[in-house]
């Protein structure tokens, strides 16, 4: 199995530790489950768990460096309401899977779907990067967060954000993309007596 330690630039960026059996940078190498644990615990708390077909695969720096990169380049993306700054970190089939929408498939229609999103709300968020697993040398997946506060343009109200994402991401042209987005809300499904849909 391939470790990897992280780059120093990816030493700065402030991760948090949802979990005790993540490394301090976010990046799982042990789980809850004894299986898991067992096989993998010899490796340093310190150094990150690379994944792949055949396990063997070395995420480089400049892996790392990029999708890192890619991600916060999202969440500036989002904060902005840039719709090409969005579709364009996206590969060509791209798509997003939002609640209660249907999934929209390819750059026209990620086109409509952040027209539709930036028109309607304005975030204002802390963009965090939980994880980065590399699976191969063309795809990977990651899981972020994003935290702060929703406004409706409307009726120009507001309301607390939380929302947690998964990337699957896909090397294309030669660069690190959004081949695959969802997110779900991390507010409680009741709130003041009130069942959110």
């Amino acid at each position: 199995m391939a470790r990897l330690t992280l780059p120093k630039s990816l030493q700065s960026v402030p991760y948090e530790m949802p979990n005790p059996h993540l490394s301090k940078w976010g990046y799982p190498f042990l789980d809850r489950k004894a299986t898991y644990k067992a096989k993998y615990s010899s490796l340093s708390s310190q150094s990150l768990l690379l994944h792949s077909r055949n396990q063997q695969a070395i995420m480089s720096p400049a892996d790392a460096d990029e999708i890192s990169a890619l991600l916060h380049a999202y969440g500036k993306a989002l904060r902005s309401r840039n719709v090409d700054e969005a579709v364009a970190l996206y590969t060509e089939d791209g798509v997003i899977m939002p609640p209660h929408f249907s999934a929209s498939t390819g750059t026209e229609a990620l086109r409509d779907s952040y027209t539709r999103i930036f028109a309607t709300i304005q975030l204002i968020i802390t963009f965090q990067i939980e994880e980065i697993v590399v699976m191969s040398p063309e795809w990977a997946f990651a899981r972020t967060t994003a935290e702060g506060t929703k406004t409706i343009l409307a009726t120009q109200e507001s309301e607390p954000h939380a929302n947690q994402e998964l990337f699957i991401l896909r090397r294309e042209h030669g660069k690190w993309l959004i081949a695959r987005y969802a997110f779900s809300s991390m507010k409680p499904l009741v709130q003041n007596g009130i069942r959110r849909s």
